[in-house]
């Protein structure tokens, strides 16, 4: 779960994505890090460069996702770090 999905969302469709993202693709690989790491995506536990970056290495020591998957639930992780900070 994402909490102020909807925000995130208007957030997304202001922001410059690169190429290869979309809205929906960004917002579902966010739910993806909510699921594998058994949280809810909040602006108390992903408020913050260092929040993004524990949930990265969470997400590379468990060992289920490519280089590449990892860069993109970073990518996501970053775009909602962004919103919360108002960048």
């Amino acid at each position: 779960m994402i909490k102020y999905q909807a925000e995130f969302e208007g957030y997304l469709k202001s922001a410059k994505l690169s190429g290869g993202e979309s809205v929906e693709g960004v917002i579902n690989t966010l739910h993806s890090v909510s699921k594998r790491l058994g949280i809810n995506i909040s602006t108390k536990n992903l408020g913050s460069d260092e929040d993004m970056n524990d949930f990265t290495k969470q997400l590379t020591q468990a060992g289920k996702l490519s280089p590449k998957a990892i860069k993109q639930h970073k990518s996501a992780m970053q775009h909602y770090v962004n919103m919360v900070n108002g960048l």
